[in-house]
Parts: C-alpha cells; sequence; structure tokens
C-alpha cells in the first residue's frame, strides 16, 4: 500500500495527515506548533509525531513514499526553501526540503500554505480535478493560489499566486502588512471589511444596527455580513463594496489565467452563497465577456483538510507520478 504524510504547519497548530495514493484521508490530527527557540524543533516534532501514529494505528513506515508540507512564508519550490515564515518563528532562509530529509529519509515536497489549500481544493474540493483553477482565501488576510494546465504557478522568485496584493484601491485608503496600499488584503480580508466599515460610518452616517460596535470600535466582519444579510442598508453598502473588490481582482485573473472554478475560501467564505451572490454580479457585469463562458465562483469545500490534501497532492504529482 502506497501511503503519503501531510503536514500543513500553522502558527498555532500543525495538521498532519496519513493518505494513500488517491488523497483520501485515512488518518489526521493535530500537534501545538512548538515556536521556541527560533522554532527549530517544529520539523522533529513533526517526524515523531507521524511515527508515534504509525504506532499506533499500525501501519508499515515503509510504505510512506513521501511527505508534504505547507508553510506560511515564501516560498523558492524548487529547493523547498522558506524565505522566512514569522508566524513559526523562522527569521531568514530556512531549508525546510533538506532538513526534513535529514530527519526522515524520505522525499520531501514544500510549499506555501495558501498553495497547498488550494491543490487540495482542485483536487477533491470544489475545483472538481480541473486543470485550471484559482483559490482566493479570505481570512484576517487575504491568500491565493493558482493552478494552470494542472500545475501551481509560482513564478521565477515565488511571489505567483499572491492575489492579496493585487492593488484594487486606487483611493490608497488602508496600508496592507506588505507596506504598500491599496491592497486587496486591505479591503476584502476580515480586516478590510472593519477597514471600510469604520471609513464609510464616518463619511455617510448610515443609520445602522452596528453603531454600536462602530461607536465602541469592536466590530467583527461577521457583525457587518449578519446586519446585511438581516437587510441592514449601511451593512449591505459595505459587502457590497467588498464585493465589488473581490470581482475586480477576478477579472483581472481571469483574462491572465482563464480558469474553470474560482474558489472562495478562508473564514469570509463563511458567508457562502450571500457573498458569492454579491461578488459574481459585480464580476459579470466587468470582466471580459469572452472570459465568462462557463467560469463558475464557487464555495471551497474542504475546510481545514485542504491543506494537508494539497501537501499530499504535491508528493503525488513530484515524487509518485514523477518516477
Amino acid at each position: 500500500m502506497v501511503l503519503i504524510l501531510a503536514a500543513d504547519i500553522g502558527g498555532t497548530t500543525c495538521k498532519l495527515g496519513v493518505l494513500n495514493e488517491d488523497l483520501d484521508l485515512l488518518h489526521h490530527w493535530e500537534i501545538p506548533t512548538n515556536k521556541e527557540e527560533n522554532g527549530q524543533h517544529i520539523l522533529k516534532n513533526v517526524y515523531d509525531s507521524f511515527k508515534k501514529n504509525a504506532s499506533l494505528k499500525k501501519y508499515d513506515f515503509n510504505d510512506v513514499k513521501g511527505i508534504g508540507i505547507g508553510v506560511p512564508g515564501p516560498i523558492d519550490f524548487e529547493n523547498g526553501i522558506v524565505n522566512g515564515a514569522v508566524n513559526l518563528n523562522w527569521h531568514g532562509k530556512k531549508n525546510i526540503k533538506e532538513e526534513m530529509m535529514q530527519i526522515s529519509q524520505l522525499p520531501v515536497v514544500v510549499d506555501n500554505d495558501a498553495n497547498v489549500a488550494t491543490l487540495g481544493e482542485k483536487f477533491k474540493g470544489a475545483g472538481f480535478n480541473e486543470p485550471d483553477v484559482v483559490c482566493m482565501t479570505l481570512g484576517t488576510g487575504v491568500g491565493g493560489g493558482i493552478i494552470t494546465n494542472h500545475q501551481l504557478v509560482h513564478g521565477h522568485n515565488g511571489s505567483g499566486g499572491e492575489l492579496g496584493h493585487i492593488k484594487v484601491d486606487f483611493k490608497e485608503r488602508f496600508k496592507c502588512n506588505c507596506g504598500n496600499v491599496g491592497c486587496l488584503e486591505t479591503v476584502a480580508s476580515a480586516t478590510g471589511v472593519i477597514n471600510l466599515t469604520y471609513h464609510y460610518y464616518e463619511e455617510l452616517k448610515f443609520s445602522t444596527m452596528l453603531k454600536e460596535n462602530i461607536l465602541n470600535k469592536t466590530v467583527q466582519a461577521k457583525h457587518v455580513f449578519d446586519a446585511a444579510k438581516a437587510g441592514d442598508e449601511f451593512a449591505t453598502y459595505i459587502i457590497k463594496k467588498v464585493a465589488k473588490y473581490i470581482a475586480y481582482a477576478i477579472s483581472i485573473i481571469s483574462v491572465t489565467t482563464n480558469p474553470k472554478y474560482i474558489i472562495i475560501g478562508g473564514g469570509v467564505s463563511k458567508a457562502g452563497d450571500f457573498l458569492i451572490h454579491h461578488i459574481d454580479s459585480q464580476y459579470q457585469s466587468m470582466a471580459f465577456k469572452p472570459s465568462l463562458d462557463g467560469t463558475k465562483i464557487v464555495t471551497a469545500k474542504l475546510g481545514n483538510d485542504a491543506g494537508m490534501i494539497g501537501a499530499a497532492g504535491l508528493v503525488k504529482q513530484y515524487i509518485l507520478e514523477a518516477k
């Protein structure tokens, strides 16, 4: 039996999984991410947990053909080097591929966490294994991944697919964590929803059920979506603004890679069809018309499993199928 080990390493927990060649999750669990001493124990902790699980679940570790890893940082994909991952307390360049190969004596493939989540959705989720898929994750920030002709787009230095840094707000009202202003992340993430809520309340003075939260500076993105669903005029105005920014970014992506599925994931996507409807209606009005034919905007399906499945998919693509 062919087994693949997958690790989706995050700032709080490492999501670990054992999968078969068809990318079915056989076992999955989490361990805390140990960031002490510049995160030097993380990879060893991951490997030790895999070994312990093999003993508990009684499978032969000799059946494992590779390890796929997703990490929150910019990746030199060919060499498996992350150029810093602040959430993991990794500073400067770290060769994850080489380190994990030395620890495990197994082939290793490494990619950015948003890329592996995109690959997971492509293989087993909302992408239905189509060759051309884009995933946009709307959380505290905005991440993403682009797949064209079944291959992830990395670019010459690993910056391909950084969708959150498409410039969409040309009024340049909010500074992004990347140092620029006007990025999609500043107006379409959970933080972006809050940015727009405070900004437009000051500008327009709408009557809204969010007034108390706004005045107390306690607004959360969920408050705005819930109010919009309840028919609040101001909250609906904000969500339409968010949807327009996302649709603009998608319209650029559509004439660049022409994906079959544009998958919206992350915490903000929990707004579901309500958000998708607003994005799609804006997208239809601004996109290059031929690119609309057959393209669908959909919600991600896999949740927290996407990263593990995508990391295992890297092993399948670049180790198993490369032989």
